[in-house]
């Protein structure tokens, strides 16, 4: 999969009117969003602030924040199985019973609902054009999908699951157990039981973690944010911003990878209307 497209590719376009009123057909949807998803998400208080004040309240505050109706019956349970409060260790995490969802940030516990079928197709078809590249260039890289643990820092506070990541160090890649160290590429399909995890708090943790690039893909208003964290000439965390009707590069690969979100609306459309 190359940056360019062949002629081949300008007929798996989507009419662009269509796909516009796809978006937008389920207001309500939109609406779990709104002010998260536009510029003004950027405005929000860092995630690092966030958690210190998580830490010591049991990670309630961002969870327990008012959001709209529609949004509520989608909150994951807090299981009293998962411990709360802050100062929590990676032997903690990797102890817990298998069944739960859940993510270590900075000693904090983070409860995940179950992914929607929308998330999950969205997910798998970037990794699939992305795997697809790796292999068409022979390019040094290792790609995978959630649930696969990640785990950032030396402290062994964190362990986190992106919907998608790709590293290029053969040398991580050895032995079992979770992947140990910042990969290079990681991308998260935006939930609506927790928009501010991908928004906010992980995307500062990715950022002082060293993540070379971080997508954000919002399906229901068909966004994709991309924040390149090293030479990319812009304000501190500004992304770049594209829509389900582009070829998105994937800059780590220095030109040779995009994922067309164009044939990944075809794939979904039928479930935004």
């Amino acid at each position: 999969m190359s940056k360019d497209l062949d002629d081949n590719d300008k007929s798996r376009e989507p009419n662009k009117k269509d796909q516009k009123e796809s978006c937008r057909q389920d207001t309500s949807r939109q609406d779990t969003y709104k002010g998260e998803t536009g510029d003004d998400f950027l405005q929000e208080p860092s995630a690092a602030e966030a958690y210190i004040e998580n830490a010591g309240e049991g990670s309630l505050q961002l969870q327990n924040r008012k959001r709209p109706e529609q949004t509520r019956d989608l909150l994951p349970f807090q299981d009293p199985r998962i411990p709360s409060g802050g100062g929590h260790t990676e032997e903690e995490y990797l102890a817990l019973p298998d069944d739960l969802r859940v993510e270590l940030i900075d000693g904090v516990f983070y409860a995940m609902a179950s992914p929607q079928r929308l998330h999950q197709r969205v997910a798998f078809e970037i990794a699939k054009q992305l795997d697809a590249c790796i292999e068409e260039h022979g390019l040094p890289c290792f790609l995978y999908i959630a649930p696969s643990d990640v785990a950032l820092g030396d402290d062994k506070k964190t362990v986190v699951q992106p919907d998608v990541y790709v590293h290029c160090d053969i040398e991580k890649d050895k032995g079992t157990g979770p992947f140990r160290g910042s990969p290079d590429f990681a991308a998260e399909v935006l939930s609506p039981s927790n928009p501010e995890n991908d928004l906010w708090r992980k995307r500062e943790l990715y950022r002082r973690h060293g993540i070379r690039e971080y997508w954000i893909i919002n399906p229901q208003n068909c966004k994709v944010y991309v924040f390149v964290f090293e030479n990319s000439g812009k304000e501190e965390g500004s992304p770049e911003e594209y829509s389900f009707e582009d070829l998105v590069p994937v800059h780590i690969s220095d030109g040779s990878c995009a994922v067309d979100f164009r044939i990944i609306y075809q794939k979904i459309k039928h479930m935004l209307e």
